[in-house]
């Protein structure tokens, strides 16, 4: 179900925040951002928080048990949930089942729940994908993902499923971008697109979902559509750093990729307050403040 923001709990004075996943890029910009007077807790598996004033708890969302222990003992009032494998053979254990843990356990804490998905979790044939494309997964990590968000809708009466895209960010510079300057990616592509947003932007987003009464699919990316190789470029410009990878097709691997995972954000631009800055103006941005 699909509801609008006439049921704001605008500027809430108090509220309890869990964030699975807070020692992770996003899950560390979310409890960085957090409103003041919100009272925050984030759970880690092998990376311990260093945020202040974040009550930490040690979580396997791959044990049911425990995930309700933490969620039962803490009582949030709003789960994000960021928490995530992207290669491994435990993805489908920690994605799939392990959102279905998190989604029950909130259920029965009577908690809002908010679920970070992706866009590949589409085939990349038929873009762009607005919130009522089906997703039609053709990689291992895309299926636990698209397997994710029906565990969610099976567990939880009115998640918030969010399906973003390529996460970058400078303070500090995300994992993909300092692989890709330090030439740890030599080959970027020029027939893969997504829609890139910088962290501080979904971050932002997510917290305005935190005190909305919004339920359903919603595509939260950036409106600028680039390839994988574009957007490195654009990124070394900006940065004053000479590019260390070179253009290339997507060639046919053991691991299918679709190519182009452009989603529809017309939704989220009329609904959020929290402006969805494109790649060259958050560079601009960036530029200036030097």
């Amino acid at each position: 179900m699909i509801q609008d923001f006439s049921s704001f709990i605008l500027h809430p004075s108090s509220l309890r925040l869990l964030v699975t996943g807070g020692s992770g890029y996003l899950g560390s910009a979310i409890l960085k951002r957090a409103p003041r007077g919100w009272t925050l807790a984030a759970t880690y598996l092998t990376q311990p928080l260093t945020a202040e004033n974040v009550a930490a708890f040690r979580l396997d969302v791959r044990d049911a048990g425990q995930v309700d222990r933490v969620i039962a003992g803490w009582r949030p009032d709003v789960i994000v949930h960021t928490a995530a494998h992207q290669r491994g053979e435990q993805m489908r254990a920690v994605n799939a089942d392990g959102s279905q843990h998190i989604a029950s356990a909130a259920a029965r804490e009577n908690a809002r729940l908010i679920h970070l998905s992706s866009d590949v979790i589409f085939d990349g044939e038929h873009a762009p994908y607005d919130e009522s494309a089906l997703p039609d997964p053709i990689s291992p990590y895309a299926e636990s993902k698209a397997l994710a968000e029906r565990a969610v809708v099976d567990a939880h009466p009115q998640p918030a499923i969010i399906r973003t895209s390529l996460i970058y960010g400078f303070a500090p510079l995300d994992p993909r971008t300092r692989q890709t300057l330090d030439g740890e990616m030599p080959r970027l592509f020029t027939d893969e697109y997504r829609c890139p947003i910088l962290v501080d932007d979904l971050a932002d987003a997510l917290l305005e979902l935190a005190t909305s009464g919004y339920s359903g699919i919603l595509n939260v990316a950036g409106p600028q559509r680039l390839s994988r190789y574009d957007f490195g470029v654009k990124l070394a410009h900006a940065l004053g750093v000479e590019p260390r990878f070179a253009p290339a097709l997507s060639a046919p691997t053991e691991t299918s990729r679709p190519r182009d995972c452009t989603l529809d954000i017309s939704r989220a631009q009329t609904l959020l307050r929290t402006r969805l800055r494109g790649v060259d103006q958050v560079l601009q941005s960036l530029i200036s403040n030097l």
